[in-house]
């Protein structure tokens, strides 16, 4: 059985490597994550994003957020289309490679350099899984459309555009995977093009906001910003405001 949601796509089919733990739920009947780990593909050469990133979920998620390398083989066999891989292999790939990592109820991230296909679109940003049993939870995120030069040649260009485009997409997946089925709208809209990715809001609807801070999964209030941060705020469609914050230790 498969559910698409936004541009998630979970499925339903369980891998005998992971542990049959079932994940704590919620307030509103949604799972909250007890760590969210950012896997960065070694072939991913544009990191600069990367920190920012993590401070920018960091303050607006209840649950700790990391990030670290991951020696993942991308061979042929997973590719969907000469120059794209096929999401779900790779998921499937990552899933296994990482079963044994982390805490239970983890949800985790894989970014790689590389474009990737999933029907019935030309291509995918990024995509979630779970599976039929809540056993894991785990996104896979493409920054070769995201990133504004070549993520896999190191550079420091756009890096607050990648922070931006990548927090939008792994905050919308982490409400989804939690069970929120709310409407698309904010920053659950569904993004065609990266034009409406740029364009989407950055923020929750209040009332899904509201659902998730009940559910431990948001944090009340943002924290204070740390080293090297992103801050978002939204006070209109055409005020969204990016800034990357550095501050000395």
């Amino acid at each position: 059985m498969r559910w698409l949601l936004n541009a998630a796509l979970f499925i339903a089919s369980a891998s005998p490597a992971l542990a049959q733990e079932p994940l704590r739920k919620a307030s509103g009947g949604l799972f909250s994550p007890a760590e969210v780990v950012l896997y960065i593909q070694s072939d991913l050469k544009s990191t600069d994003f990367v920190q920012p990133l993590v401070c920018a979920l960091q303050r607006v998620l209840a649950a700790p957020v990391s990030a670290q390398e991951l020696n993942l083989l991308l061979g042929p066999e997973l590719l969907a289309t000469p120059t794209q891989f096929d999401v779900g292999k790779v998921a499937n790939r990552f899933v296994r490679a990482t079963a044994a990592d982390g805490v239970p109820h983890s949800f985790k991230y894989l970014l790689i350099p590389f474009d990737l296909k999933g029907e019935p679109w030309r291509y995918v940003f990024s995509t979630s899984y779970r599976d039929e049993k809540e056993h894991y939870h785990v996104g896979v995120v493409s920054t070769v459309r995201l990133d504004v030069g070549n993520p896999r040649q190191q550079h420091h260009q756009g890096t607050e555009i990648t922070t931006m485009r990548v927090y939008k997409l792994i905050l919308k997946s982490i409400a989804r995977l939690a069970g929120l089925s709310s409407p698309n709208a904010c920053i659950l809209a569904f993004s065609r093009s990266l034009e409406d990715l740029d364009r989407e809001s950055p923020e929750f609807c209040p009332d899904d906001r509201a659902t998730l801070v009940a559910a431990g999964i948001l944090k009340p209030e943002e924290s204070p910003e740390g080293k090297d941060c992103v801050i978002v705020s939204q006070r209109g469609p055409a005020s969204l405001r990016v800034a990357t914050v550095r501050r000395a230790d």
